[in-house]
């Protein structure tokens, strides 16, 4: 069966590049979708793999009205009607009970396609929710794509993410009575050692959102009155499943709204109460590579040393992708109101903005923290949580435990990528329909004339400068400031406009046309990407004293020089334990970032030194020093390049 499969992708394939030259240039898809016989699921693949052929979120909503009833349709594992797994059709494993669910849940591989039949009483849009249990797999995050009636209703359904949940191994640190208080393991240099994660699964109810975080609302399919399917197509990892749900996620009142609400009820204010979260130390993640961050660049990070090397900050490279989220249990010692501070910094992307939303106790308490922006700054930003005046808002906490997440989200910039996204597809046409008058390698010294046979692709050309130009203001307008990314959006434009003026130069810049698209697809991915660090979040009540904990001249001059006077004294290219003994140790020196220097050493420690009794001291070292040494005949016993 895959290798049929294989033919109709590539058939398919050829099918819709022939097609999409013949269409006009003014939509960014192409609006038909392969219509599948409810008999045959191998066409499920092919659908999912041409996403050309299928529209987008939203041209796909604006085809119907906007009705959104008040029901809830629940479909559990009485209502799975087809189940095939390596492909072919089997009997699907049900557990009874499973881990303090009640009633049936249902096993799907990662190899597997489950089917659900639904009857929807009421026509309109509806959410689709999932209720699972993320087992052991590959580590990976869990991936589906999304059917209605066999057949793919629009692009963001073809990849479906849902998240693991991982903790602190408890052997990587010691608690303090009980409590998450960490006390860092330490190698014998006196740095602290980076915690292993372990998985801590548990039973999720999530509604479905676009993998890309251009759409940040919960997606909604269009569901006529009757009966309809609902396939689950497996693209990586297992879970269990307990029932999907279609229903309207209520919307988020505003902040107006809950505080009114909170007065009402009497609510009170909370004088002095400091309650101070140290972003190194989470309660839960949603990826084993959310792991602590050894800052030493300000002696402002809590913890601070000039010498050693302190988990004191988490984040950073490997919370970069949009879903991805760091979650932390607090505790309060009575009711009221609390406002919120949140030290981070995003150093990473001059002219972008890092965004989160905010859950308390697994909600978001309105829609004012729906998306917290972090500008560029290379220093860190004590922001309190604040409405467009500067008055901080008052969350109501009850007195006892909560947790407080922050999710990685795109916010304001998800709509801008996702019409930069567009402008390239655009653009690709533009350039293929060239490429087929031209070739690859048109002829500079002939005159094609392309603007007297191609009058559309000129005037494209033309509107597509335009919206390049727009969509550059609107980065601007939302960021503050020119990103080094959006340049190519904006040589592209500047590029489009010289072709219109002067046709000639499109066959002479033809190549350099190519390398420009290129450049701002990667530019796209670079865009998405929403990296942060935290140091602290400090949850106060109204006169409580927060210092601004900001680094002056002398704090910063002071840090230095004792990092100077350190780096004498320290050797900062060793990872993890150090053997003394030479002569009996093997030296690994290696060709990468300390991160991964760390991991290496860690695994080696933990399996290899153990098995073989052979110690082994790991360095990063740069190119430079790995020639000079073999020069001098004095290099390491291995060298890696990781």
């Amino acid at each position: 069966m895959k290798q049929t499969t294989k033919k109709r992708v590539t058939s398919v394939l050829a099918i819709a590049m022939t097609l999409l030259l013949a269409f006009p240039l003014g939509s960014a898809h192409v609006e038909a979708r392969t219509e599948l016989e409810m008999d045959d699921y191998d066409d499920i693949v092919s659908t999912y793999s041409v996403d050309d052929s299928v529209l987008d979120y939203n041209d796909y909503v604006q085809n119907f009205n906007a009705v959104y009833p008040d029901k809830t349709i629940t479909a559990g594992a009485e209502s799975c009607v087809r189940y095939d797994e390596d492909d072919k059709e089997t009997e699907p494993v049900i557990y009874k009970d499973y881990e303090g669910m009640s009633g049936d849940s249902l096993y799907t591989s990662e190899n597997s396609l489950i089917e659900f039949e639904v009857d929807v009483k009421e026509e309109g849009f509806y959410n689709i929710s999932l209720e699972y249990f993320p087992i052991k797999g590959k580590n990976s995050a869990i991936e589906r794509s999304v059917f209605i009636d066999g057949e793919l209703p629009y692009s963001e359904l073809s990849m479906v993410t849902f998240y693991r949940i991982w903790e602190y191994d408890a052997d990587s640190y010691k608690a303090a009575n009980g409590s998450k208080a960490y006390t860092w393991e330490k190698d014998n240099q006196g740095n602290d050692c980076k915690p292993s994660m372990k998985e801590n699964p548990e039973w999720i109810s999530e509604y479905m959102y676009d993998s890309d975080g251009y759409i940040t609302s919960p997606l909604s399919v269009y569901m006529t009155k009757g009966k309809h399917t609902i396939t689950l197509l497996s693209m990586r990892e297992p879970m269990v499943i307990h029932s999907i749900t279609l229903s309207n996620a209520a919307d988020k009142p505003s902040y107006a709204q809950v505080k009114s609400g909170n007065d009402a009820a009497g609510a009170k204010n909370t004088s002095g109460k400091l309650i101070t979260i140290e972003g190194e130390n989470p309660t839960r993640t949603s990826s084993q590579m959310l792991y602590p961050i050894q800052d030493q660049s300000s002696p402002s990070v809590s913890p601070s040393s000039p010498k050693m090397l302190l988990n004191n900050t988490i984040g950073g490279n490997s919370w970069r992708l949009v879903g991805q989220w760091i979650e932390w249990e607090f505790e309060v010692p009575e009711d009221g109101f609390y406002n919120i501070t949140v030290k981070g910094r995003q150093n990473y992307a001059r002219g972008s903005v890092s965004s989160r939303c905010l859950y308390l106790d697994g909600e978001v308490p309105f829609q004012e923290v729906e998306t917290i922006s972090f500008e560029y700054d290379n220093d860190w930003n004590v922001m309190t949580l604040s409405d467009e005046n500067g008055t901080p808002y008052e969350f109501y906490l009850a007195a006892g435990k909560h947790t407080l997440r922050l999710e990685a989200t795109l916010g304001g910039m998800g709509e801008i990528l996702e019409e930069l996204e567009d402008s390239t597809y655009r653009l690709n046409q533009i350039y293929r329909r060239i490429l087929v008058y031209t070739g690859a390698n048109p002829d500079k010294y002939r005159d094609y004339n392309i603007n007297q046979v191609y009058p559309e692709v000129m005037e494209a050309m033309d509107l597509e400068a335009k919206r390049l130009y727009k969509i550059i203001d609107d980065v601007v307008a939302y960021t503050g400031q020119k990103a080094e990314k959006i340049a190519t959006a904006q040589t592209l434009a500047q590029q489009l406009e010289r072709f219109c003026e002067k046709p000639e130069k499109i066959t002479l810049e033809f190549t350099t046309f190519k390398e420009n698209i290129s450049a701002l697809g990667s530019a796209i991915l670079s865009m998405s990407e929403t990296k942060l660090d935290i140091d602290y979040i400090a949850v106060y009540g109204e006169n409580a004293k927060l210092d601004k904990d900001k680094s002056n001249f002398f704090k910063k001059a002071a840090h230095e020089v004792k990092s100077f006077f350190a780096s004498f004294f320290i050797d900062y290219d060793a990872v993890g334990d150090v053997y003394a003994d030479e002569s009996n140790t093997v030296k690994v020196w290696v060709l990468t970032g300390r991160d991964q220097g760390t991991i290496l050493k860690s695994m080696i420690d933990d399996t290899f030194t153990p098995a073989t009794g052979i110690p082994i001291n790991v360095e990063i070292v740069g190119a430079d020093a790995l020639l000079n040494a073999v020069v001098a005949g004095n290099g390491p016993n291995v060298v890696l390049s990781v």
